[in-house]
């Protein structure tokens, strides 16, 4: 596994907000996502998105994997948890916590 972070959420209760915010201090442009009520963040390496709505007051990372289901069985061997898998066109993901409750999301590319 790799653990590179290969992307990035933002999230947003006021997405008008959000893009004010962090457009002004990064310049990153926010377009409209693959998805109802969600943004895609251009201009960050990894690029970045920001789903609308959310409830979290915190960004969340994805570490990149090259077996999703070998890296969940690891999360969970080393007392973590991890949800179910999220297939999407560009690959699956999970969300997942550590052993002391830090969230994270693992992602593998199609």
């Amino acid at each position: 596994m790799s653990g590179n972070v290969t992307y990035f959420e933002v999230p947003s209760a006021d997405i008008a907000a959000t893009e004010q915010f962090w457009g002004s201090l990064f310049g990153w442009e926010f377009t409209g996502g693959n998805a109802p009520d969600y943004s895609m963040i251009q201009g960050p390496q990894p690029m970045g998105g920001s789903p609308h709505g959310a409830d979290s007051k915190h960004p969340r990372i994805y570490f990149a994997v090259d077996d999703l289901t070998a890296a969940l069985e690891k999360v969970r061997e080393l007392g973590g948890t991890a949800s179910e898998t999220v297939t999407i066109p560009s690959g699956q993901f999970a969300h997942c916590t550590d052993s002391q409750g830090v969230e994270f999301s693992l992602f593998q590319d199609a």
